[in-house]
């Protein structure tokens, strides 16, 4: 369930931490962590994490929570069952988990970092690994709980880390979970979801990781800028618009107005096939975006005030320079995406425009539309 695309891995190099008083830093050896926890979820034991392979992935979570000391989310256990259409049916289950926040008024906030676990199983006697699509995300979620656990400091509002179950299937355990939550969603100041975060949109844009959500949260457009800093990655801010229908767990808090970050690299070649394997990953372009999102949890849950939503906020600038910079990318593959004749005027014709609003530095609401009209069309037709 989400956007079509990406071939090709780039190898990130991996720099020093940066130090900031007062936060949490990921522990040392994060990529082979990363590398490990993926490697575990992928593997045949797990059953491409479905049927039984999701039983097993969701208590290997809850072992988790619990050696990382976290207090369980659903009325004191770790598990929230997903019922099914028969009574006593169940589907799946939802495990989470929650740090409590160490100021006595904001810990009654709180800020939602998710991933969801589940993937296809076992198709005909084919295991689908699901080793991008979402093991990756799973493994960032669990670092980044163990970095805020054992950082120096706690955050001053709660954090819930909540692993999905039942995403491939419409999206079914987030859907369950925003209408039967363990805390007030009035409360919940953001939600935050990763998936698909180790290769590369197109096999072209090796560099990009891209977060969707700031159009209806623009003030968090700058913790996001801070965080990336220094790190080896270009964070993409994009409209979820994008897409035409919600394709990953940000969708139900999306539907509720809860402000919201979505982070991708993108789909790829080896999207829902057997080949989404382990050892295809980039394991230090994961490492480098988990160090991006710890940063901006962090920045969220010590901010003095988050950004509530908003319905009808200005155009990004920032949106407009990831769009035209990913398509000069593609055009630059023209070959290899088959571009020429009308498709290949359509591009160019859209990267003039997106040259001008650059340099111009401003952009308005219809030519935001424009763009994103054309963007889609790209989506479609090349990618």
């Amino acid at each position: 369930m989400k956007p079509r695309i990406a071939r090709g891995v780039w190898t990130l190099l991996l720099l020093p931490l940066l130090a900031h008083a007062g936060r949490a830093e990921p522990p040392e050896g994060l990529e082979g962590r990363l590398r490990d926890e993926v490697s575990t979820l992928a593997s045949p034991a797990f059953e491409g994490r479905r049927g039984e392979g999701g039983r097993k992935t969701a208590a290997y979570l809850v072992d988790s929570f619990r050696a990382l000391k976290l207090e369980p989310l659903f009325e004191k256990e770790y598990l929230q069952p997903v019922p099914g259409a028969e009574p006593g049916q169940v589907l799946g289950r939802n495990v989470g988990a929650r740090l409590v926040g160490s100021d006595p008024i904001l810990r009654d906030q709180s800020i939602i970092l998710s991933a969801h676990f589940d993937h296809l199983g076992v198709k005909q006697g084919v295991l689908y690994p699901g080793a991008d699509d979402n093991a990756s995300g799973v493994a960032m979620m669990l670092e980044v709980a163990r970095a805020l656990v054992q950082g120096p400091e706690k955050p001053k509002r709660s954090i819930l880390f909540v692993g999905f179950d039942l995403e491939e299937i419409g999206l079914y355990g987030s859907r369950y979970f925003a209408e039967h939550p363990p805390v007030p969603l009035d409360r919940v100041a953001l939600f935050l979801t990763a998936d698909m975060i180790s290769r590369s949109l197109g096999g072209v844009c090796d560099s990009y990781v891209f977060v969707m959500g700031t159009e209806h949260a623009p003030g968090l457009r700058p913790l996001i800028e801070d965080s990336a800093r220094g790190r080896p990655v270009k964070v993409g801010q994009v409209g979820t618009d994008l897409m035409l229908i919600d394709r990953s767990d940000y969708g139900p808090f999306r539907a509720r107005k809860v402000p919201y970050l979505f982070f991708t690299t993108g789909e790829n070649p080896l999207y829902h096939t057997p080949r989404d394997t382990a050892e295809t990953l980039d394991y230090g372009k994961l490492d480098a975006i988990t160090r991006v999102i710890l940063g901006v949890v962090q920045r969220a849950a010590n901010a003095d005030s988050l950004p509530k939503w908003d319905s009808f906020p200005e155009p990004s600038l920032a949106e407009a320079v990831t769009i035209r910079d990913v398509l000069r990318m593609i055009l630059n593959h023209r070959e290899e995406f088959d571009i020429k004749g009308a498709k290949a005027l359509m591009m160019n014709n859209a990267l003039r425009q997106l040259d001008a609003i650059v340099e111009r530095g401003t952009i308005t609401p219809a030519e935001r539309r424009g763009v994103m009209t054309l963007a889609r069309i790209v989506i479609l037709s090349v990618l």
